[in-house]
């Protein structure tokens, strides 16, 4: 049964918001039971939206602990955590964490056709700007699991107005540029004169 959250204030509702957050989020956390205990993973991540349902997708081998759990239990719950820095406030026991976070509860379905476990590999590699998938991959996807996770319900939760967490995600992904060997220059300063022109489209965070 779902609890109101206790501050109001910081609860983060609309749709479109809660995706924003899960862009930034780096790992996944998944809960599942064993046995009346609970287990949680980390994981990496893709995702997607279609016809308004937010969609995770993953990868493994495919045996283990958590496959077992889900193929038994389907239903989990999940937490997609994100601080930007800690030290809001001018009183130093007063600090606290600017955060974000969507969690919620989730339906997972194992993908058998070939072409699924291609998108999905491909959207953790879209995810971690990786590229395109290896053809080394390709040999290796039917001896993998592959599967999504449908979400059935979730809510965020930020201490941040809407414009200091795009803002300061902006930030984060265009250092992660910076520090990118890969990433070339003039992509770099194409961020850098968008940031400086409000009137140009906004550059997309990863």
């Amino acid at each position: 049964m779902n609890r109101p959250m206790r501050r109001k204030d910081r609860l983060v509702s609309d749709f479109d918001e809660m995706v924003s957050i899960t862009s930034r989020a780096r790992q996944i956390i998944i809960g599942m039971v064993d046995d009346g205990q609970p287990y949680l993973v980390p994981l990496d991540f893709g995702y997607k939206v279609h016809d308004g349902i937010l969609s995770f997708y993953c990868h493994s081998a495919s045996q283990g602990r958590k496959i077992d759990l889900m193929k038994k239990n389907p239903h989990i719950s999940f937490v997609l955590p994100h601080s930007f820095r800690i030290g809001l406030g001018n009183v130093p026991v007063m600090w606290t964490n600017a955060f974000e976070s969507v969690m919620g509860e989730a339906d997972v379905v194992f993908l058998e056709d070939f072409d699924e476990k291609l998108e999905a590999t491909q959207l953790l590699m879209d995810r971690y700007d990786m590229g395109k998938i290896p053809e080394s991959v390709y040999r290796t996807l039917n001896h993998m699991e592959c599967y999504r996770m449908d979400v059935t319900s979730m809510t965020g939760k930020s201490n941040l107005t809407r414009q200091q967490r795009d803002n300061w995600g902006f930030v984060e992904s265009l250092q992660r540029k910076i520090n990118d060997p890969t990433v070339l220059l003039s992509t770099i300063r194409k961020d850098l004169e968008a940031l400086g022109n409000p009137d140009s489209e906004e550059p997309e965070s990863k």
